[in-house]
């Protein structure tokens, strides 16, 4: 069973990179772990009352959520896990050993530069993520024959397998 990591913005369409990973990996159970990439504070006071998760957990949005069931559901049988997991910090020591932490086996990175950031202290991991050793799958959203310019939860449920 391989450990999969997706960067997230928290977006519909960051859900739609899961049907990139099971259809590179068809006969094969998979756990996917979104990652949301978040810069370290900058202040003494801020750093001294930082929590690891407590203010983050807000950035995820209801349809996000919504989307996450979705997508279990609709692919029960090749999703095993799906998570969600931040990762404070922005320097490779740190992403390594992040990725170490997750038992990562291989990292999504998206080539289509949609990356929204919904906080101030959020940012995009494309650069941290093409630097680090480990194995890259590439990939774009599969594109329908209708120009959509928003993705939504039921363009999820009509995405091909």
């Amino acid at each position: 069973m391989k450990n999969i990591l997706i960067p997230t913005d928290f977006s519909i369409r960051s859900l739609g990179y899961v049907h990139s990973v099971v259809a590179q990996h068809p006969n094969e159970t998979v756990n996917i772990i979104f990652m949301h990439a978040l810069n370290m504070p900058d202040s003494l006071f801020e750093l001294i009352t930082y929590t690891r998760n407590s203010r983050h957990i807000d950035l995820i949005t209801a349809d996000f959520k919504d989307g996450c069931e979705i997508i279990r559901n609709k692919y029960a049988s090749s999703v095993s896990k799906l998570k969600v997991e931040f990762f404070h910090g922005n320097t490779r020591a740190a992403f390594r050993n992040f990725c170490l932490a997750q038992n990562i086996d291989l990292i999504v990175l998206p080539t289509d530069n949609e990356y929204l950031c919904p906080s101030k202290r959020s940012y995009n991991p494309a650069k941290l993520i093409s630097s680090s050793k480990y194995p890259i799958l590439k990939t774009t959203l599969a594109r329908t024959h209708k120009v959509v310019t928003r993705s939504t939860i039921s363009a999820l449920l009509m995405a091909t397998e």
